[in-house]
């Protein structure tokens, strides 16, 4: 069995991503998440994709990202496309792999 079988998320994680994806952003919503730094329910953005089962956790980075890209409203990002890719970052103590959001070459 894999993990994610085991551990099945809504959410799309990094070792999931084998290599950059360009999606369209079918809408952004805001979910009740488990933090568990801060061990309690908390109302994150998720970014949903046309043609996709799970949607991306938006952390400030990728939340900035998309604003930087298509405007402060996220209303407005629907129909957008954008890049899905993966970076090695230090967090925790450790260094993990990511889900970065960027806009599409040429764009």
């Amino acid at each position: 069995m894999k993990t994610e079988e085991v551990f099945p998320s809504r959410f799309l994680k990094a070792e999931q991503l084998d290599h950059d994806v360009t999606v369209t952003i079918k809408n952004v919503v805001m979910e009740d998440v488990y933090d568990a730094q801060a061990k309690e329910e908390v109302r994150k953005p998720v970014c949903y994709f046309e043609k996709a089962t799970k949607g991306v956790l938006l952390n400030k980075t990728n939340w900035a990202a998309l604003v930087e890209a298509f405007g402060d409203e996220s209303d407005n990002w629907p129909g957008k496309q954008c890049v899905l890719t993966t970076i090695e970052v230090h967090a925790f103590g450790d260094v993990v792999q990511a889900i970065r959001v960027k806009k599409p070459n040429g764009a």
